[in-house]
């Protein structure tokens, strides 16, 4: 592990209660759209895509008219994933390996930027997106993983030195959220993906706003806030204005924000 960068996908304004359970019904917030970087020996790893760079011009030609309203995009031209990598010096064909934390729009939008790179999801995630349940499909639009050369993890899984996928089911069934390990200047990160919306989520015990299963969801939260507190990791949530506004976006390299990483549950037992 050489480096981490938090590149800046723009925002999504969508219903509260979507990024937050029972908060704010019918008023709209602004969330980030996010993507990371990941420096290796190996080359460069990119940790989510964002949204298809088409709804930079015309959102509702891109996503149809239904999920343009629902999630609308504010995307400007220096947002665009390899305008983002630009800032450092790079092209996508220097993305050696592209690893999705879930197939939903906001995710998976900008993976046909790179062509050239090996595209790294959980089987899971791929068979569900493919065939969802009702409403559950909303989120996915088939032309972001219809034509990709997919390979596919089975469970948690030591992908590269330093780099570790975690299975986190709820939010999705095929979920993941990503672990690197001795980040230099940061120590242990977790990028949460969508398993943690927020560190509100965290501070209230609450799943993401949309799950396929809330129960899953809340098991995922609690498995990572305790690999966290465990090894002292920061957790970058999927969501979280706040936290995203801390954080240093590319050029320069991510560390942590003042005051060390925002991560850790309300106290459920106290035997002083």
């Amino acid at each position: 592990m050489t480096s981490l960068h938090l590149l800046d996908g723009g925002v999504l304004e969508v219903e509260s209660s979507v990024v937050v359970p029972g908060t704010g019904f019918g008023r709209r917030v602004a969330v980030p759209v996010q993507m990371f970087l990941v420096g290796t020996t190996s080359g460069y790893v990119l940790v989510d895509t964002g949204n298809d760079p088409g709804v930079i011009d015309d959102p509702v030609a891109t996503w149809g008219p239904e999920l343009a309203a629902a999630s609308r995009p504010r995307v400007r031209p220096h947002q665009h994933p390899a305008r983002q990598l630009e800032l450092l010096g790079l092209t996508p064909r220097d993305v050696r390996a592209v690893v999705y934390t879930h197939l939903h729009h906001d995710h998976a939008g900008g993976g046909r930027v790179f062509p050239g790179a090996v595209h790294v999801v959980q089987r899971g995630e791929l068979r569900w997106a493919r065939s969802p349940d009702g409403h559950a499909g909303k989120a996915y639009v088939p032309a972001d993983f219809a034509a990709t050369n997919w390979t596919l993890a089975e469970g948690d899984w030591h992908m590269l030195p330093g780099i570790q996928l975690m299975t986190t089911p709820g939010h999705t069934p095929g979920h993941q959220s990503v672990v690197l390990w001795d980040v230099p200047d940061l120590g242990n990160v977790i990028l949460a993906g969508d398993a943690i919306n927020t560190v509100g989520c965290i501070d209230d015990d609450l799943p993401p706003g949309i799950a396929t299963d809330t129960l899953a969801a809340v098991q995922s939260m609690r498995r990572l806030t305790a690999l966290a507190d465990a090894t002292d990791a920061l957790v970058v949530t999927g969501h979280d204005p706040a936290q995203f506004e801390s954080l240093p976006k590319a050029p320069e390299r991510l560390r942590r924000p003042v005051g060390g990483p925002a991560h850790r549950p309300k106290a459920m037992l106290d035997l002083r």
